[in-house]
Parts: structure tokens; C-alpha cells; sequence
């Protein structure tokens, strides 16, 4: 792929941010609490200050909405949409499936993705038109047309503690079609499995902007298909997304239905 300037630096930005949360990986890190089960930090606020330097280096009439900014409208042609570190429960536990994710949105449409694993040293790489890309290697979805044949993936929102019916359900219907279910605790890094055929479909509720726009342009330029729930196009800012291989998405979408 020839990258143009946005996806260079989505890519710069997203190794630093990488960079700066490997230096916190496995120490003594304060953390504190958006919610009852929704932590944040030092690593997040961190990552997200040194990533928002360097777009800004470049593009500084761009908007910018990150996880840990308290802006987040878009209010500009251009803007980007950070998680600097997905999977925060993960890196809080020592485990090391977490990520940095960077999308650029050009009005209103995700034209490149970045979603880079520091510890696991995976660079994903997407733009619209060009593919989708692992360590300058193209992916592409699986072959897998059936659901029984299928690994699948998902997450839980932070509120089910209080929100669980719909999850739950969901889960039960699935996790007896599939041929087994998986639980990473990455959003980002669920869609770009997807994108490269480790999973066949990955469904959650409850998700972010910054969660999702880099992965979906992933899955997408591997010859996946993003959908919300009722197989239309609300997944990004609309909290509930499927993404599959394709060739799964009708039985993933009729387990889904009903949706409330």
C-alpha cells in the first residue's frame, strides 16, 4: 500500500502512543474510575497527550476526539478519533492485548485506520481503496460460510452490571451456533482479527467511536462486512456493531434480532 499523509500519520502517532504505553506496561500505575467498572490511567492520559502532539504537529485546523478528552463533537472536516489505549482492563492485569487505535475522518467518513498492538508488535494499517494491511502484509477475511465452522468474538459494555439482559441473550443464542466464542477485552483488536480471519464475527453493545472507526475501515478493506444490528449503517456512533467475514453476517444478524 502507498499511504498518503493521512495514514503516515496515523501510523507515526499511533507507535508513539505505543511507545509510551509500553514505559508504563507492568509497573505500579495509579488508576482511577469513570465508572463503577470503567478505569482509566496514567498510561491512557499519557498516550492520548503525546498522540494529540504529533497530529497536531501536522494538522493543527484538524479536530481531534480521543477517549480522555472531554471534547468530543466534530467540528471540523477532518477528525480524528483516538483510543490510546484499548483494553485497559487487560494492561491493568498485566496482559498484554491491548492497543493503541487512530482513524482519520473526512466528513464524516473513515478514509484511514491505524490500530497498533506495542507488545505484540502487530501494525495494522487500513485506507479506503488501498486494502487492509498486518506488518506490510495484505489481509484478508476467511473463507468460512458457515457459523458452526466459526470463531467468534465479543465484548461486554461497562454497564452490564446493571444492563445484562440483552448481552446475556444474545450471548446464549450465539455461543451454541458458533463453534466457539471468544472474550479478548479489545475492541479494536477484535476487528482487525476479523479483518485477517483469526475470528469469523465479532458483535458488541455499548461501544465508542474511538473503539470501533479504526477496526471497521479494517474489516471493510479485507473484504469484510460492518453493519449495526438491523444490518444498517449506524455502527460507529450507534453503540451496537457486527462485523463478519460476510459470509456469516445473515446468521449472526438472526441471532441478533430483535434487538431492544
Amino acid at each position: 500500500m502507498k499511504p498518503d499523509k493521512f495514514t503516515k500519520i496515523a501510523v507515526e502517532a499511533a507507535k508513539i502512543g505505543g511507545a509510551v504505553l509500553m514505559r508504563h506496561f507492568e509497573k505500579n500505575i495509579a488508576v482511577s474510575y469513570k465508572g463503577k467498572i470503567d478505569p482509566v490511567t496514567d498510561a491512557d492520559k499519557s498516550s492520548q497527550k503525546a498522540i494529540s502532539k504529533h497530529i497536531n504537529k501536522y494538522f493543527p485546523e484538524h479536530t481531534i476526539i480521543g477517549e480522555e478528552d472531554d471534547k468530543q463533537k466534530i467540528c471540523s472536516e477532518h477528525c480524528w478519533i483516538v483510543d490510546p489505549l484499548d483494553g485497559t482492563v487487560n494492561f491493568i492485569h498485566n496482559i498484554p492485548l491491548f492497543c493503541v487505535s487512530i482513524a482519520l475522518l473526512e466528513n464524516g467518513i473513515v478514509k484511514s485506520g491505524a490500530v497498533y498492538a506495542p507488545y505484540l508488535r502487530e501494525m495494522f494499517v487500513a485506507q479506503a481503496g488501498s486494502g487492509a494491511w498486518l506488518n506490510g502484509r495484505r489481509v484478508k477475511v476467511s473463507r468460512t460460510d458457515r457459523l458452526i465452522r466459526s470463531l467468534v468474538v465479543t465484548g461486554f459494555p461497562y454497564d452490564v452490571h446493571s444492563e445484562s439482559c440483552d448481552v446475556m441473550r444474545h450471548f446464549k443464542s450465539i455461543v451454541v451456533e458458533a463453534q466457539g466464542v471468544r472474550r479478548l477485552g479489545s475492541a479494536a483488536l477484535d476487528l482487525c482479527y476479523v479483518a485477517m480471519g483469526r475470528f469469523e464475527a465479532f458483535w458488541e453493545k455499548g461501544l465508542k467511536p474511538w473503539d470501533v472507526a479504526a477496526g471497521a475501515l479494517m474489516v471493510q478493506e479485507a473484504g469484510g462486512k460492518v453493519t449495526d444490528y438491523a444490518d444498517g449503517g449506524d455502527y460507529i456512533f450507534g453503540k451496537r456493531l457486527l462485523a463478519t467475514n460476510n459470509l456469516v453476517h445473515n446468521e449472526m444478524l438472526g441471532l441478533l434480532e430483535n434487538e431492544s
